[in-house]
């Protein structure tokens, strides 16, 4: 199939996801970037969506480097298999946390590279929890989203967005405190209702993460900032057919109502390789 529309057409289908969840709370808010060693740069919680893709692949030879893994390495890449919105999340209590960029989606990439375990202390608005990670599965990048044709925006993606590199969770059954109960989330997809999220224990943490690429630095927006840490969900609504742009490419991507997860801005403290 081919797709005419213009620009503008292009830019309409951006508008109407993103005035869907103004009209429901969800702000479009300015975000001043950190400035380096003090603050912490606003990242939204998201609501992420196995999917299959359409039209777009890694480049070779992409390099990544995180706290995880801090020396460069080169995972083996595979197709696009998961999409983020950002989202909007009410407490049991009422308080509502609202997104601060909707532009800002997540096109993530399965990878493949060995890696140790190493032992992490997490902590978000759920509580904390020591956690063990497993090698790398995952790598986000930045991405614009439309729902009417490719987004073919003129920069390749959204600002004030880090890149993330996922890597699977285990449980330390002693020092898990995360309470993820009675929260209520939104997203674009459900705008303008919010729907129940019955979370599982965290199963996958994202942090930010310098990619390079011929030479081309994709950095982190700071040192201090963000990570996400994921808990396992039952199914949302979903749009059946989305168009996401990013640095690798354009895509045709289809949400799939399988293993959905809420993502929830979080800090790491790397403690170690276990013992």
């Amino acid at each position: 199939m081919t797709y005419t529309l213009s620009r503008a057409s292009r830019a309409v289908g951006l508008a109407i996801a993103v005035l869907g969840l103004v009209a429901t709370g969800m702000l479009l808010a300015q975000s001043h970037p950190a400035s380096a060693g003090t603050s912490v740069p606003t990242l939204d919680h998201f609501l992420c969506y196995q999917a299959r893709e359409t039209g777009i692949k890694a480049p070779p030879n992409v390099l990544l480097q995180n706290k995880i893994q801090p020396n460069p390495f080169a995972p083996t890449f595979g197709a696009a298999s998961s999409h983020c919105n950002p989202a909007n999340k009410k407490l049991a209590s009422g308080r509502v946390f609202t997104s601060k960029n909707p532009l800002g989606h997540l096109l993530c990439f399965t990878i493949k590279f060995g890696a140790p375990p190493v032992t992490v202390l997490l902590a978000n608005q759920f509580g904390k929890a020591v956690m063990v990670t497993g090698p790398p599965t995952r790598f986000c990048l930045p991405s614009w989203k439309s729902n009417v044709a490719p987004p073919n925006m003129p920069i390749p993606a959204p600002p004030r967005l880090d890149h993330f590199t996922c890597y699977p969770l285990k449980a330390l059954a002693a020092s898990y405190g995360f309470k993820p109960v009675g929260a209520k989330g939104e997203d674009e997809f459900s705008a303008p209702k919010y729907v129940p999220l019955r979370m599982g224990v965290a199963n996958l943490l994202c942090v930010p993460t310098t990619k390079i690429v011929a030479g081309v630095v994709s950095a982190p927006q700071g040192p201090n900032d963000l990570s996400l840490t994921c808990f396992p969900t039952q199914p949302t609504p979903i749009w059946k057919l989305v168009f996401d742009q990013n640095q690798f490419g354009e895509a045709r991507v289809f949400p799939l109502v399988d293993n959905e997860e809420f993502c929830v801005p979080s800090t790491v403290s790397v403690r170690g390789v276990p013992g």
